[in-house]
């Protein structure tokens, strides 16, 4: 709030010494170019809740990026939970130069290593970015990686928002017939959207060929809405 964005980023390491002490299960970490001149490169934090917390989570976790405002255009990095009222949850934050495979790389073993109770199979969800496709099965080996259809929707070259829409409504059938009905829908308006979307394996997007089949996923206005499949 006040000050110069220089000073603010040079304040970091003594502001999360606060924060620690404050949260004894505080993780943070801040890497630099060298220890000569310590220029600043990329940072990772995360506030400790206790073990109990995670298994009041939904077992899903989604993976996200955004670009910050400011003198330095850096990106946030992020991940989230869903508890059991479909409240987003914040798990860890990574601040970078940007949206690379080093990155995500950097971020996602930062996550794993600090992240207690996802032991068991689970569901990553993100976008379709090359860096994350690799990193999540080296470093969470029992979790099901799909991908958000709001960002495949986008992705499909089509000028018909209607589309766009039909296809989400697609992702989020839970029976066969549903699926099936909206899927000749596409085929019969947009030849070559549905080809775009077959080439994705429905194993990834569709809520009812996902091996893990508990959640509906859609992203509206940048935010996650997951209804519990009962």
């Amino acid at each position: 709030m006040r000050g110069s964005f220089e000073y603010a980023y040079q304040l970091l390491t003594s502001y999360f010494v606060e924060v620690r002490l404050v949260d004894p299960d505080f993780v943070f970490d801040i890497q630099t170019t060298s220890c000569k001149d310590k220029r600043f490169t990329r940072y990772f934090w995360c506030f400790g809740p206790p073990q109990k917390t995670y298994k009041l989570l939904r077992l899903v976790v989604v993976i996200d990026e955004t670009i910050l405002k400011g003198r330095y255009r850096e990106t946030l990095l992020t991940t989230i939970a869903i508890d059991a009222s479909n409240h987003i949850f914040p798990l860890k934050f990574s601040i970078t130069d940007s949206e690379t495979t080093e990155s995500w790389t950097y971020f996602l073993e930062m996550f794993g290593a600090n992240f207690r109770g996802y032991n068991i199979r689970f569901v990553v969800i993100s976008d379709r970015n090359p860096g994350i496709i690799n990193i999540v099965p080296k470093v969470f080996p029992f979790a099901i990686h799909t991908f958000c259809t709001f960002h495949i929707s986008n992705n499909i070259k089509t000028t018909l928002e209607s589309m766009r829409i039909i296809f989400r409504v697609a992702a989020e059938a839970l029976i066969s017939i549903n699926f099936d009905k909206h899927m000749n829908v596409i085929q019969n308006i947009d030849l070559v959207g549905l080809q775009y979307i077959l080439g994705i394996p429905k194993e990834t997007w569709s809520n009812l060929h996902i091996l893990m089949s508990r959640y509906i996923v859609t992203l509206y206005c940048s935010t996650y809405h997951l209804l519990y499949k009962k």
